[in-house]
């Protein structure tokens, strides 16, 4: 089954950093890229996403992807 959580990735040369989403299926990890951009205040020491706006975003997004894989077939 595929895994799916909201990250950023490095930051951009305007001082936001890009929110993608990571989906890692059978090890191998690809990134769906999103509108939403983030700053350092709106992240944690680990790097996690603190705004509620942008996670409620990503989770909407990953209960969408979550339910059309639901419906194919993706164990090959």
């Amino acid at each position: 089954m595929a895994t799916f959580k909201a990250i950023v990735k490095t930051k951009r040369k305007d001082g936001f950093y890009q929110v993608y989403i990571r989906c890692v299926h059978n090890q191998k990890p690809s990134y769906i890229k999103t509108g939403k951009l983030v700053t350092d205040k709106q992240l944690d020491r680990n790097g996690e996403i603190n705004d509620p706006f942008v996670n409620e975003y990503c989770a909407r997004r990953i209960l969408e992807f979550t339910d059309r894989l639901n419906r194919k077939d993706i164990r090959k």
